[in-house]
C-alpha cells in the first residue's frame, strides 16, 4: 500500500471509531449519567495519559507562549473541549443520537462563516450554493415532522437538536481559533492545554451547577467504567492519534471524504445496537446533507 492509501485507511479507521462512542455515551446518558461529570471524568483520564507525555516532550516550552496564545487555548478548551462536549452528550439524552451525530457535521458551514469574520478568507463561490442546502437538510434531520414550534415551547427533542447545533457552533469555533494557534504552536501543546483549560471549566461547571458526588457511585459499576474508559482511551485519544496519522499520509479532499465514515456508521451502529433508527425522511435529509457539507468542505 503507497502511503496515500495507508492514510486513508487510517482516517477511515479513526472515523469508525469515533462512531463506536454512541455505543457507550448514549446508555450512560440514557441512564441519567450527568453530562458535565461524565466529559469531565473522560478529560481527566486523558490528562492522565497525555500530562507526562506532554511535560517530558515539550518541557518549558509548555508555558513558553504569549498572552494571545494562552487567551486562544483557553477559549480551544473552555469552549471547544468543555461546553461544547457537554452540549454534544447532553443532546443525547433527549434526541436519536444519529440526529445529533448528522447534525454536528454541520460544522464546515461554521467554520468557514467563522473564518471570514475573524482570518478575512473569502469562501468559494460553491458555499453560498450548499450551505442553505446543508442547514435546510440539518433542520429536516431534527423535525421530521416539519413542526418548527420550538421556539414557542422548547420539547425534548427540540431541546436535543438546539444542543447538538450549539455543540456544532461552538466546535466551528474552535476550529477557527486553532488554526491560528497551529501555525506558531506545536499541535502536541495545544492538544494538552485543550483538555487542562476543558478540565479545569468543567470542574467548575459542576460544582457551580450543584453537582453532587452521590452521582459518582454510579461510576464504580463495572460496566460504567468500561464505557467511560472506552470514551476516553479508544474512541477519545487513540481515533485522535490515528486521525492524525492519517492526516499526515493523505490529502483535505481524501480525508472529507473518508471521514463520511464517521456519520454512516454511526447510523448503522445506532440502528443495529441501539434501535435508534430514521425515519425515511430523515435518511434522505441525510444523504443531501452529507453530500452538501462534502462540496463544501472539498474546497480549498
Amino acid at each position: 500500500m503507497n502511503p496515500s492509501s495507508i492514510g486513508s485507511f487510517l482516517i477511515a479507521f479513526a472515523a469508525f471509531l469515533w462512531a463506536t462512542d454512541t455505543l457507550f455515551r448514549y446508555p450512560l446518558m440514557q441512564a441519567g449519567f450527568d453530562p458535565v461529570l461524565l466529559v469531565g471524568l473522560d478529560h481527566l483520564i486523558c490528562l492522565c495519559v497525555l500530562l507526562p507525555i506532554a511535560w517530558m516532550k515539550f518541557g518549558k516550552k509548555l508555558t513558553a507562549l504569549t498572552r494571545a496564545q494562552w487567551t486562544g487555548l483557553f477559549l480551544i478548551g473552555a469552549g471547544a473541549s468543555g461546553f461544547a462536549t457537554v452540549f454534544f452528550t447532553a443532546s443525547f439524552g433527549l434526541v436519536n443520537p444519529s440526529v445529533a451525530i448528522l447534525i454536528q457535521k454541520l460544522q464546515p458551514v461554521f467554520v468557514i462563516l467563522f473564518a471570514m469574520l475573524f482570518l478575512k478568507e473569502r469562501p468559494q463561490a460553491n458555499f453560498w450554493i450548499w450551505s442553505p442546502v446543508a442547514i435546510a437538510a440539518g433542520l429536516v434531520i431534527s423535525f421530521p415532522d416539519f413542526n418548527f414550534q420550538f421556539v414557542a415551547s422548547l420539547n425534548p427533542q427540540s431541546k436535543g437538536a438546539i444542543y447538538a447545533f450549539i455543540a456544532a457552533f461552538i466546535w466551528a469555533l474552535g476550529t477557527v481559533v486553532g488554526k491560528g494557534l497551529v501555525s506558531k504552536v506545536d499541535p502536541g501543546i495545544v492538544t494538552y492545554w485543550r483538555f487542562q483549560f476543558g478540565f479545569a471549566t468543567l470542574v467548575a461547571l459542576f460544582f457551580l451547577g450543584g453537582g453532587h458526588f452521590g452521582a459518582l457511585e454510579t461510576i464504580t459499576h463495572p460496566h460504567n467504567l468500561q464505557a467511560i474508559g472506552y470514551i476516553s482511551l479508544v474512541s477519545g485519544l487513540t481515533a485522535m492519534v490515528i486521525y492524525y496519522q492519517g492526516l499526515k499520509r493523505t490529502t483535505a479532499s481524501v480525508a472529507t471524504l473518508m471521514e463520511l465514515v464517521f456519520p454512516v456508521s454511526a447510523v448503522f451502529l445506532n440502528t443495529i445496537f441501539l434501535d435508534n433508527g430514521l425515519k425515511p425522511v430523515q435518511i434522505a435529509a441525510s444523504l443531501i446533507l452529507l453530500f452538501a457539507v462534502t462540496q463544501i468542505s472539498s474546497q480549498k
